[in-house]
């Protein structure tokens, strides 16, 4: 067996979704801040304290900003600049979450924890395409960005906005033909594999449940027994 991330997948996914139901109710700032806190441990948990601190500062700077246009009345630009503070500090405990769960966890990890939750294959084969369809099309990207400063073509980001037509023309047009390739070859490997196959699959990767996962999974059902108490 495969040594797996600290987390297991479907701990991840849990957090997941219960960051994504957080966004979906309305919640007090400070259940709010706990809930980033305890999102931040788990980036040092993992390892990965350099991105949880880069979010949960983030987070503080949205709530200083907040604090700070609240205080100067209700102007309109008040109003929109402390809109979209409210609504970026909303949303990012569920990024939080998704850079969460993509940090130190492999496409094949997903891929089996799905297949161990039985996930329907209509839905399986699909989210094996887009888990490496992204990284792909990012390799694409700089592959073409690279070309095109070899030829001297949108060297800085400032000239690819300066002269629209031309980057339509030497960026975008390239991109939209490797990502249709791009999708139609790992199309074609997902189906290869036997991802689709209804009978059951074998991993390297020992997915089991350890005792950090169950401590996870405890500290969310009592944010959510005591979210739902509080209601």
């Amino acid at each position: 067996m495969v040594n797996k991330s600290v987390f297991d997948p479907r701990t991840k996914l849990a957090v997941i979704l219960f960051a994504s139901f957080t966004m979906m109710i309305p919640m007090r700032w400070e259940e709010e801040c706990l809930f980033v806190t305890f999102l931040f441990l788990l980036f040092v948990w993992s390892g990965f304290w350099k991105k949880g601190l880069a979010l949960y500062l983030l987070f503080l700077f949205l709530t200083w900003t907040d604090q700070q246009l609240f205080a100067q009345g209700d102007h309109l630009w008040v109003l929109i600049l402390d809109f979209f503070s409210v609504g970026y500090r909303r949303l990012l405990p569920t990024i939080m979450a998704g850079v969460f769960a993509v940090s130190g966890t492999k496409n094949s990890e997903w891929m089996a924890a799905l297949q161990k939750i039985h996930m329907p294959n209509v839905l399986l084969v699909p989210l094996a395409v887009l888990f490496r369809f992204f990284p792909t099309l990012i390799q694409d990207f700089k592959r073409i960005r690279q070309a095109m400063r070899f030829r001297g073509i949108g060297v800085t980001g400032v000239s690819l906005f300066l002269h629209p037509v031309q980057s339509l023309e030497y960026l975008l047009i390239p991109l939209l033909m490797s990502a249709d390739k791009t999708a139609t070859e790992l199309s074609a490997t997902a189906l290869v594999r036997g991802l689709a196959a209804d009978a059951r699959h074998t991993t390297v990767y020992d997915q089991t449940l350890q005792w950090r996962d169950g401590c996870v999974l405890l500290v969310l059902c009592g944010f959510l027994i005591g979210r739902v108490w509080l209601m």
